[in-house]
């Protein structure tokens, strides 16, 4: 796999510059329904979320979580 650290930096560049545009456009506008629907999608992975509760992954993913900071806490409460 080539390195895409260059790559990975632009995309984020032009999803904060898109972003914000957005953001700045629907304050100024005061569509407040533009506003928290570009933030809060965004923001809290609603869109990912969505997929994973359709496809009915979403548990699994859950599972997955928790047994992971299960073992987190039992590697640091043997310590």
């Amino acid at each position: 796999m080539p390195n895409l650290g260059a790559g990975i930096y632009l995309l984020i560049l032009w999803e904060i510059f898109w972003k914000g545009v957005g953001l700045w456009k629907s304050a100024k506008k005061g569509d407040l329904i533009w506003f928290l629907a570009i933030f809060l999608i965004n923001f809290f992975g609603i869109i990912p979320l969505f997929y994973l509760w359709k496809t009915k992954q979403l548990d699994g993913v859950i599972k997955d979580f928790q047994n992971f900071f299960k073992s987190l806490f039992l590697r640091f409460q043997k310590k």
